[in-house]
């Protein structure tokens, strides 16, 4: 039986995330970009074929079928476009949570800024971003001294 020593993994994920958890927001943004932009295709070949059909005498049974199916179309285009803003929204705030407990010194979110909503949290970062950058000059590293 051969044992192993455990070392230390080369890169952790913030809050000891797993790479599921950690990757979910970034894939639904992907995935639903990109339905959006599938349907949008599709919607615009839909009415080239209707501006071809529509030049031909139809009845008038088969022309409201076609408005109807545009209508559907265009509904599916605005909610994977609300979708897609949705996941983008998610990612953008999980990426300042993150930071805003990383910033903290007991690894933990102020109390109470969840229920404060987005403006707290955009504040707390925007205040972590002005503390690095004050901060700049001491993160250099030293100079050499000259021997």
């Amino acid at each position: 039986m051969k044992q192993y020593q455990e070392t230390e993994p080369p890169y952790r994920l913030p809050d000891g995330l797993n790479v599921f958890s950690w990757s979910l927001p970034f894939l639904a943004e992907k995935v639903s970009s990109m339905l959006y932009t599938i349907v949008k295709k599709c919607a615009a070949v839909d009415e080239g074929d209707d501006a071809i059909d529509l030049t031909e005498k139809m009845s008038e049974k088969s022309v409201d079928a076609k408005k109807n199916a545009r209508s559907v179309i265009k509904g599916k285009i605005k909610s994977v476009a609300a979708m897609s803003r949705m996941f983008g929204t998610l990612r953008e705030e999980q990426e300042l949570l993150l930071k805003i407990k990383n910033i903290s010194p007991d690894g933990k979110l102020p109390r109470g800024i969840l229920l404060e909503g987005k403006p707290a949290i955009k504040h707390a970062a925007k205040q972590f971003n002005i503390a690095s950058e004050l901060d700049r000059e001491n993160e250099k590293r030293p100079k050499k001294k000259d021997q």
